[in-house]
């Protein structure tokens, strides 16, 4: 199975690591491509987002990067667009468009941040309503990856990561499942591969990876295509959770995943095999 990452952030964002770094690890790893994803410049908060400097510096050295490690490990510059993200796509290889903020009661709400904050979200935006606030996050996510059209849908089901132990909103919920199944739907629209993303196993302590499982199995009705991702912020877990993830997808029925070429070619496909 040919092992690639397209979800790797480094300290031009929020992660640990130099890009530098992280392509060692990679090589370690038995890595045969690699792609860069720092999270783009955006209209505020430059605290894990780049800014000109910083993307301007970010992408001179992943051109550098690639030049460098040419012949032993394919390197591609990306960047993880996000809803308020005022980047030109235009300058990287691919974009990943993921949903980390939303604009909700006047105020830019953080999905992600703390589950003490999602907890805020819940009672004060939506009076208590864990689930209508699942169903307003699956609702810009869906309309948002349909307008961007990005090459990758990133971390579908984001706002679990706070809920592990499902005191927030229940994720069994048919209007759960449902506003998470129209979502999918306009990701299939937008023409997106999904990443199964393993970074909240590594930082977080996530049992499994997103998207969940009865969403993995929906994509693969759809004739939907998955890559594995590590969202990884530090360079000891370029690969963390990928076994699990490689043994969810088999179980699920997919033979093959998406990888980022070895070549001039974005994606190329690998069969999917047990990682021991």
């Amino acid at each position: 199975m040919i092992l690639s990452s397209p979800h790797v952030h480094t300290q031009f964002c929020d992660a640990k690591n130099t890009a530098e770094e992280m392509v060692l690890s990679a090589l370690d790893h038995g890595f045969s491509s690699i792609g860069f994803s720092s999270h783009a410049k955006q209209v505020f908060d430059h605290r894990y987002a780049m800014d000109d400097e910083r993307e301007k510096n970010y992408i001179s050295e992943i051109r550098r990067l690639q030049k460098k490690f040419e012949g032993k490990i394919r390197i591609w510059l990306g960047t993880e667009l996000d809803l308020f993200c005022c980047a030109e796509r235009s300058s990287f290889d691919y974009v990943i468009g993921s949903l980390h903020l939303l604009p909700m009661a006047d105020r830019i709400w953080g999905v992600d941040n703390t589950k003490h904050r999602l907890i805020q979200i819940r009672d004060e935006v939506f009076g208590g309503d864990g689930l209508a606030m699942a169903m307003e996050y699956f609702r810009y996510y869906g309309a948002y990856l349909f307008a961007q059209r990005p090459h990758i849908a990133g971390h579908m089901d984001l706002i679990r990561k706070n809920n592990m132990d499902g005191d927030v909103f229940d994720e069994s919920d048919p209007r759960y499942q449902q506003a998470a199944l129209n979502a999918l739907q306009m990701v299939k629209k937008s023409g997106a591969v999904i990443e199964v993303n393993s970074g909240a196993m590594a930082r977080y302590g996530a049992k499994s990876p997103y998207p969940s499982r009865f969403l993995l199995e929906a994509w693969l009705k759809m004739g939907g295509e998955v890559m594995l991702s590590s969202d990884c912020h530090s360079a000891e877990n370029i690969m963390t959770g990928y076994a699990e993830s490689v043994d969810l997808l088999l179980s699920v029925g997919f033979k093959t995943a998406k990888v980022l070429g070895r070549g001039d070619q974005l994606f190329e496909t690998t069969e999917l095999a047990p990682i021991k």
